[in-house]
């Protein structure tokens, strides 16, 4: 490698000329691949539409045209960080550079200002080419001004914040492939992080919700190169890049700070500042025994499988990290064992306190007189989903909270009676392993301005009385349907069952269906929302479309104990229309469900499977007669995992074939009498 000794510079600047046409000189490449790449992925795509005759189409942004610019936006300004400071992590190279009559700050501020002039030129000049193109009658995409100002302006914070941290990433380390390596998973880490300790602590912390607490920071936000990579669909805030910008100033004054401390024989060196090394081995540590308690604790529970876990995690770790550090496999000395057992402790406790009973999260409730509003429900995250682009769901939660002081009574009653009983949390509301279930997440907000959430999931068996008087309160129940969303701007309502439907569209008609069905949903009972009744029929209520020509959608089921909405269905001439008879039906075939535990475990509950065991013990029998398979489809309710119950299968005209179960006590006599 040839290298031109720069002149002395003077006192009064910050760079050296020399040194910066020598990397322009040397890297420019580097720039001219990142315009081409950016003139292709704006400009000429603006041009490349097949039809001629086509419309212009309005653009929202100008991050979704052409091919995903993450990529080279990710790519580019890390090749120039890892070019422009490899001097840093090979020793001629770096012997070289530092014995030239030039300042450290110097060094470092022309090989930053050399990689600036290659990452940000490119941007604002793909920026002014897509601004002169906008009026020409070829371009097909309607745009405006300040759309290319949002991508020029996103694309040179972004830039610039990668390439900092890559310099950043450059001084501490003293291997070019080290530092790659870091930049990716320290870029990844922070939602990686955040993600394992929402995992840890949903699964030890009794109560703990998956969404609370850590819901802004266990996502795609906080990794910056997640974040970019859904830049095309969700473009960057004001907020968001002044944070960027930010950063890349403090990675920029870190680097002038530390680059001065640096020894020029670090180069080669896993860590270039020993002091580093400490965080180094707990932050790797903490990763691997996180990762290990993830994996092994979903499968095997058990104190001795969790310490076993967390020390495995640990060790592996440790090990890579003494490996990287030293350059070799033969890390065993005295010292190992004892730091390796302080780590491990530390460490241990670092993830032992959070989710023992130490800070008093599990037995937390709050008292019925110091709550100002408050949610249960199975919905929670749905309804607080914000927005595409909004900042938080704060608003949102507090529109879904109740401020009813009965209704506040009842949810903490139950509260207190799960916390009191503490039952099983393992599985989900669905699993097969487990009673009927159901999941509630609580969400408080307190009198003093605080807010509690908590997810439990509840058996119904043991907590009728609780379940029943949350369940059956019209607050509940407003959320749990979104009743609220179903009462304005509804265009159509459509009503379905198999290949049969309807659609309702006259205004008249509209009103009274809507009506009814929310008086319906209001009157629904305990026992009606838990019990295993089956539809008679779907309902999609249809929203008029909002600016952007989207219908929202709600559904609904119309269930045998709407008997009001049925009337009014029978009345109108449309329930026939939907309703399932006979002539519908091709065959039924029926048996007593038993005998689950002659099964293999994995077809123990699949209808399927119990049904060729029926047909084995000559337990099944087909139905033929018209008036008896009426009957049937009378009374029919969901298929259930419970044993002894009669269990149907129907194979219908249209090819679809539906398990249903039937009540002994609803059955006909002559039902009854042919059952084997």
């Amino acid at each position: 490698m040839k290298w031109e000794v720069p002149v002395m510079t003077h006192s009064r600047l910050f760079c050296n000329a020399s040194l910066i046409r020598q990397n322009l000189r040397q890297h420019g490449w580097i720039g001219i691949l990142y315009t081409l790449v950016l003139l292709f992925q704006l400009p000429l795509q603006l041009f490349m539409n097949g039809d001629p005759y086509a419309k212009p189409v309005k653009l929202d942004h100008l991050f979704n045209l052409g091919p995903d610019l993450a990529p080279f936006l990710l790519a580019f300004p890390a090749i120039a960080g890892l070019f422009l400071s490899r001097y840093l992590q090979s020793r001629m190279a770096s012997d070289l550079m530092h014995s030239l009559p030039l300042r450290r700050s110097h060094l470092l501020s022309s090989h930053l200002l050399s990689g600036l002039l290659l990452l940000l030129p490119p941007v604002w000049v793909t920026a002014a080419v897509t601004a002169l193109v906008r009026p020409l009658k070829g371009n097909m995409y309607i745009y405006h001004g300040g759309d290319v100002w949002e991508w020029c302006l996103t694309l040179t914070v972004l830039t610039l914040f990668l390439f900092a941290f890559t310099m950043f990433a450059g001084v501490c380390t003293g291997q070019s492939i080290l530092q790659g390596v870091v930049v990716f998973i320290l870029l990844l880490l922070p939602s990686a992080l955040l993600e394992f300790i929402n995992v840890h602590l949903n699964r030890y912390l009794y109560g703990y919700s998956n969404w609370s607490g850590l819901t802004s920071l266990s996502n795609n936000d906080w990794s910056p190169i997640l974040r970019i990579m859904q830049m095309s669909y969700e473009i960057f805030s004001h907020t968001e890049l002044w944070v960027y910008a930010i950063l890349s100033a403090v990675f920029l004054a870190l680097s002038f700070l530390l680059y001065p401390k640096r020894h020029s024989e670090k180069a080669g060196h896993a860590v270039a500042f020993t002091y580093f090394d400490p965080l180094f081995k707990a932050g790797v540590m903490l990763c691997s025994m996180l990762l290990a308690l993830g994996y092994i604790g979903g499968v095997k529970q058990g104190a001795g499988w969790i310490i076993g876990s967390v020390l495995a995690g640990g060790l592996v770790g440790y090990i890579l990290v003494e490996m990287i550090l030293r350059k070799s496999w033969q890390i065993l000395s005295r010292r190992l064992p004892l730091e390796f057992a302080v780590y491990s402790v530390l460490l241990g406790l670092l993830l032992y306190v959070p989710v023992s009973g130490l800070t008093g999260y599990e037995n937390r409730v709050p008292a019925s007189d110091k709550v100002a509003a408050v949610f249960a429900g199975a919905n929670y995250e749905q309804l607080t989903q914000p927005p595409q682009g909004a900042e938080n769901s704060k608003v949102l939660a507090d529109d879904i909270r109740s401020k009813d002081p009965e209704y506040i009574e009842a949810v903490t009653a139950l509260h207190r009676a799960v916390v009191t009983a503490r039952p099983e949390q393992k599985g989900d509301v669905w699993s097969d392993s487990y009673p009927p279930r159901q999941r509630f997440t609580l969400s408080y907000q307190l009198k003093n301005g605080k807010t509690l959430l908590r997810t439990y999931l509840v058996p119904r068996a043991g907590f009728e009385p609780e379940l029943k008087a949350v369940m059956e309160h019209a607050d509940y129940k407003r959320e749990l349907f979104q009743i609220s969303r179903m009462e304005d701007n509804v265009d159509s309502i459509w009503m379905g069952n198999l290949n049969k439907a309807f659609t309702i569209s006259d205004p008249q008609e509209l009103q009274e269906f809507k009506d009814i069905l929310i008086r319906e949903l209001l009157n629904m009972s305990y026992e009606d929302q838990v019990s295993d009744q089956r539809s008679r029929g779907a309902i999609r209520v249809l929203h008029k479309p909002d600016q952007y020509g989207n219908h929202i959608k709600y559904y609904y089921d119309w269930f045998p104990s709407y008997h009001e909405l049925g009337a009014w269905l029978e009345q109108k001439g449309y329930a026939d229309k939907i309703r399932i008879t006979v002539a519908d039906v091709v065959s039924a075939e029926m048996f007593r469900d038993i005998h689950h535990s002659e099964l293999p475990s994995g077809l123990r509950y699949d209808p399927k499977a119990r049904l060729e065991l029926a047909r084995t013990e000559k337990r099944s029998v087909e139905v033929k007669d018209k008036t008896l398979i009426s009957g049937i489809l009378e009374h029919r309710r969901n298929f259930t995992r419970e044993e002894g119950r009669i269990a149907v299968r129907i194979e219908y005209k249209d090819g679809t074939i539906n398990f249903i179960s039937l009540e002994e006590q609803e059955m006909a006599p002559a039902l009854k009498a042919i059952l084997p």
